[in-house]
């Protein structure tokens, strides 16, 4: 198995840094951390025209190489320190959501922090984490900077007993195998119709003695699943997304983009394939 940490130096990738370190060991899996640095090149790959200053002065075009060099240096010193020995560092060049996508491409699960960059993060989930969620076929753990979760021992996964959550819960199967993780299934119900016993029944059949435990309960998920997650001592929420065409089914307003804003417990977005 193998893990990309995208890193851009923050607190917040710091957090998530520590969950992919901690996911690496359990999962017995290689952990690559990677920062991609804005380079020069536009949108379609090709490098801009030189400055007529620079035939002018090569003296300036040296500075700037030089320049260019020593902060590729500093990045490359950091990223190694973040690695330590259990860790692979990774230095790309590029536009971070291109590079990040076909990166994630070559992985099993990436681990990265979550923090707005835009004023619409107030109605959706923003940066490049959000992007990224919402486009890539590789299932992505986001913690938030309200997270204080350090290892990941149990996981909480959210049913509806549909396509995606189904995938989220062979996903999250596989991993608990894998390293050992604690599972619990849960399922929320509407709150003006609340058939628990059905949902009970429900999550019996799909857990098949995989879960430690099963919750059901009513109201809205953004709420509760959180909730659910703190009772039960989960480290991560589990979650299935739709896929829509080439991009994942989170949608302007959703529940799971919702849930992806304001969870302070790490939020595994796992897409259908």
């Amino acid at each position: 198995m193998r893990i990309l940490h995208p890193t851009d130096f923050s607190r917040t990738a710091e957090l998530a840094r520590r969950l992919a370190l901690d996911l690496s060991m359990r999962l017995a899996a290689e952990l690559r951390i990677v920062h991609v640095q804005r380079g020069f090149v536009d949108q379609g790959g090709a490098p801009f025209v030189r400055t007529p200053l620079d035939a002018i002065e090569p003296a300036l075009r040296a500075r700037f190489e030089a320049e260019r060099a020593a902060d590729e240096e500093r990045l490359r010193t950091r990223l190694s320190e973040l690695a330590g020995e259990h860790a692979a560092p990774v230095l790309v060049t590029g536009e971070p959501l291109r590079e990040l996508l076909a990166l994630a491409h070559e992985h099993d699960l990436v681990v990265m922090g979550a923090h707005g960059q835009s004023p619409l993060d107030d109605v959706f989930l923003g940066g490049t984490a959000g992007r990224l969620v919402r486009r890539t076929a590789t299932p992505v753990l986001t913690a938030r900077e309200t997270c204080t979760v350090t290892t990941v021992r149990r996981l909480l996964v959210a049913s509806d007993f549909g396509e995606a959550s189904l995938a989220a819960w062979n996903f999250a199967v596989e991993l608990a195998e894998r390293g050992n993780l604690k599972l619990v299934l849960a399922h929320v119900t509407d709150r003006h119709d609340p058939d628990t016993e059905r949902a009970s029944a429900q999550l019996d059949t799909l857990a098949a003695g995989r879960a430690e435990r099963l919750a059901v309960r009513p109201g809205n998920p953004i709420d509760v699943l959180p909730a659910i997650a703190q009772d039960v001592g989960a480290d991560a929420i589990v979650v299935g997304l739709r896929r829509q065409g080439r991009v994942a089914g989170l949608i302007l307003g959703s529940r799971a983009d919702a849930l992806l804003r304001s969870s302070s417990v790490p939020i595994l977005s796992v897409p259908t394939r």
